[in-house]
Order: structure tokens, then sequence, then C-alpha cells
């Protein structure tokens, strides 16, 4: 099934949740839609539902505008972060309640695969009110892939699990769309599952699209200063810096030297991924000198919070790298590496570097 949103908004009393989104989906697609509360994913993923109409535009499946059809006739499957379980039926019954209603075959087969696959076997002659919260969305996800639909809807199906399941269903849940081939909207906060999960990532702010590509386009390429702050565990470094027509730019106490002067206009955002700056000695020759404010041991690495003037810095070494809270230090990094923005629009400057193509 392709999805298409044309120049849809969704306004709540003159406020636009959405406005004038445009989105494609295609046939089979695992799209993400990422962004945090208010940003207006919710709300598409329920326009595309049904549950909710757009104030103008229009939602297509294939060629067909859907504005008009109601949710039980787009052959869609929804989970939300809700239950929605029916409390006096077992897990069994639930899981195998919308196969039932289309009078499906071989039912018993099907929900035993698809409580295997999601650790619930054991479970399927017990009660909702007997499970845990992580158990009850586990059901809510069973029932809903149960199915062979047109479209998976989801709205962070996998909040309430903990971590080992969280990842162990991710896998699943990927292994089953692409083996289904069934187009998969999927709504989510966490970054980490919409790296992993999505063939796409819509990230969105304040009912606006900011950017649409894969995994690695969004977290390379951003095009935008939102999308550098947003993605990323710690995210992009971003500091104010001014070019000089020379080719140097300073940072802190530090002027640094360009092999050649990147940009005519002097006011410029810098950005850098945190494990793109590599910690050495401060007196190491061409490095930012900076003092080391804090410390986040993560076991295989550790997050390093770094003063340079006025500015934090983010840098991520190895853990067996040895530094300490006070302690003086110097940053290098490739100039390959260093990713610029307008000051005044926040939008990404694709500049020409020695090595970056």
């Amino acid at each position: 099934m392709r999805i298409r949103l044309q120049d849809v908004t969704k306004l709540y009393k003159h406020t636009a949740a959405v406005n004038c989104l445009n989105l494609e989906i295609k046939d089979g697609e695992f799209l993400v839609v990422l962004g945090s509360s208010g940003s207006g994913k919710s709300t598409t993923l329920n326009m595309i539902a049904g549950l909710e109409i757009p104030t103008s535009g229009d939602i297509y499946f294939n060629d067909n505008i859907v504005n008009a059809v109601p949710p039980g006739k787009r052959d869609i499957a929804l989970v939300f972060q809700n239950y929605a379980l029916y409390p006096h039926m077992k897990i069994f019954d639930n899981i195998a309640f919308p196969l039932r209603i289309r009078k499906v075959k071989d039912i018993g087969e099907n929900v035993e695969n698809i409580a295997g696959m999601l650790g619930l076997s054991a479970l399927l002659q017990k009660y909702p009110k007997e499970l845990s919260g992580g158990e009850k969305q586990r059901v809510a996800l069973a029932r809903a892939l149960v199915r062979n639909p047109q479209v998976f809807l989801m709205d962070e199906p996998l909040s309430n699990l903990d971590a080992r399941l969280r990842i162990s269903a991710r896998g699943e849940l990927k292994k089953l769309q692409k083996q289904r081939n069934i187009t998969t909207v999927y709504v989510t906060h966490d970054q980490t599952e919409a790296l992993t999960l999505g063939d796409r990532i819509v990230v969105m702010d304040k009912g606006c699209l900011q950017q649409t590509g894969t995994p690695y386009e969004i977290y390379n390429s951003p095009q935008n200063t939102f999308i550098a702050s947003f993605i990323g565990s710690p995210p992009m470094n971003i500091a104010e810096v001014r070019l000089t027509s020379s080719g140097s730019f300073a940072l802190g106490e530090t002027v640094l030297e360009f092999p050649t002067p990147p940009v005519k206009t002097p006011h410029v955002i810098l950005g850098i991924r945190p494990e793109k700056l590599h910690i050495v000695p401060p007196n190491t020759k061409n490095s930012i000198k900076c003092i080391v404010e804090h410390v986040e041991y993560l076991g295989h690495e550790s997050v390093c919070h770094l003063r340079i003037s006025q500015n934090i810095l983010w840098a991520v070494k190895n853990s067996e790298t040895t530094v300490s809270v006070g302690d003086l230090a110097g940053l290098t990094f490739s100039y390959d590496a260093i990713h610029w923005f307008d000051q005044s629009t926040g939008i990404r400057m694709d500049l020409p570097f020695p090595g970056r193509n």
C-alpha cells in the first residue's frame, strides 16, 4: 500500500498540530516518524488511521482519497500506547479476536506463532489483569501483527518493554514486517528505535516536517541545527564561530587555520559529532584548549563534558582513556568532520573541504 499526504493540515482552535505536511510512504516501506511531545507525529498517525480528519489537504491510499473512509474500512492494524485489551477475554482470545471477526482459518496456529515470537506462549490462558504493563503491550502488538493488513500503524508500541525485550522485539518486528512486506508507519520519540527500525525517518517539530531521509542521511547530513541538536546521544556539538578571510576561525582562545577559506559569510554555526572529537594532551599542536567538567562512564565508552570559553562540548572516548574532572586537555578533529549551518536560518551549508566529496 502506498500512502501519500498532500498539503495536510490539522488545526485545533486555530493552532496547527500539523502544518501543510507533504509526505509519500512507499509500498512495503518501514517509515518512522520521530519527534518530541507536541511535534505532531501522533496526530499525523491518527489522520492516516482515520481517527482524525484533516482540516485541509488529502490523504491517499494508493490513488484513492481516504479522508472520509472510516478506520474499519482502511484495512489497517493499530497499536497505540494504551493497550485496549478486552479484560473479560483470555490472552489467546484477545490475540485471536481480529481473526475470528474475519473468519480466518488456522486461528490457533496463527496465535501460537505470534505468541512465541513475542514471548507470550506461557500467558495465553491468563487474563489481562494478571499481566504486567510490558506483557500487556506485547499482547496488543501481537493482536495487530497476527492479522495480515495492508498497513501497520504503531504509536510507541514498545514503550513499556524493558531494555532486553525492547531490543528483541525491535528485531522481530523488523523481520516480520519485511517478511510480510507490509507498509508500516511507526511513531516514536526514541532515536534508537528510529535509527534501527526505519527504512526512512521523518523528523517533525511543532507540526512541521524538518527532514526526511535514511537513518544514515538523518545522522550524517542534518539539514538544520534542530536536526543536528536533536539526533544523537549525546547530540551534535553546536557553536557559533567567526571565520576570517584568511581562512581561520576562533573557538574559545584557540584560532585554527583552514587549508582554504570556506565561506564568505563570517558568522556561521559549527557542528561536530562528539565521536569526531579526540581528547589529547593540552600542549598538542593545533588542539583546542578545554577543561574537563564532567565524565559520564557508560561501560564501553565515556562521555566527557568539556568547557571551551562559554561553550560546553561533548566528546565520546574509549573508557580506557583516562581523564578526570578539572583536567586541562586539548581537542583535535578532522576538518572534514565539520558541519556548517547558516547563523540566521540554521540551515545546513555544504561547503567544500579537502577530503570531503
